[in-house]
């Protein structure tokens, strides 16, 4: 019973750690990296599960997410939009050789999935860039990694405050994130200055959030399956 009590309370100090929420849902993502790259047929398959997966630990978590304050303007939302337009017209300019990592995955849907699961994978892989991914990396980058470079009680620290030094470091990491890391680059550094400027980790989701979407419409249309 003692050991038990012990678990138990070891589990209630994680859980209750600030940066469990923030973290937490982006290592899930992340370890679907693994699955994804050894069966590659099944990628879209994988994307819905990791999405759902992903999702409803943001949903657990969301009453922990204070420095989600949606008391935006209209005017807020339009720079916002921009900001994630200009991301995306950089995202697919930025494919030079030198700027790619390896050779990115041209996952074609319709030559890896048939007619019943074409349609269902076209549409939770959109859902999940342009709602899922955007809210999970944001807390991780712009919420909890900015800040805790500066300050590791992050919580503390302001959200949107500036220094030479984390803006550096999580520019660099988000760029090596991403198969194409001087896009990644880019799309960091643009989205770090509207959290400076605005201070709003949730105008940070809707750019990240329009981005993404503008870009799988965009892939959906023009065949340029690289950028999925």
């Amino acid at each position: 019973m003692v050991g038990k009590n012990s678990l138990l309370k070891k589990w209630h100090d994680l859980y209750t750690q600030a940066w469990l929420p923030r973290v937490f849902p982006f290592a899930v993502f992340m370890l679907f990296i693994l699955p994804e790259s050894a069966f590659k047929e099944q990628v879209y398959l994988i994307y819905i599960v990791k999405s759902i997966i992903v999702g409803l630990l943001l949903l657990h978590f969301r009453n922990k997410y204070e420095e989600i304050n949606k008391s935006v303007s209209f005017k807020d939302i339009c720079i916002a939009a921009a900001f994630g337009i200009a991301v995306f017209i950089l995202w697919i300019n930025m494919t030079w050789d030198f700027a790619v990592f390896g050779s990115p995955r041209a996952n074609n849907p319709y030559e890896l999935l048939g007619k019943g699961y074409l349609y269902p994978a076209i549409f939770f892989r959109i859902l999940g860039a342009s709602v899922v991914v955007p809210v999970m990396e944001e807390l991780f980058w712009r919420s909890f990694v900015i800040r805790w470079i500066d300050d590791h009680d992050f919580m503390k620290a302001p959200v949107g405050a500036f220094s030479l030094r984390s803006f550096v470091i999580t520019v660099l990491l988000f760029g090596s994130e991403h198969d194409l890391w001087l896009a990644g680059i880019a799309a960091g550094i643009l989205y770090n200055v509207l959290l400076y400027y605005r201070k709003s980790i949730f105008l940070c989701i809707i750019s990240h959030g329009v981005t993404n979407f503008i870009l799988g419409i965009y892939v959906l249309y023009s065949g340029r399956w690289m950028f999925w």
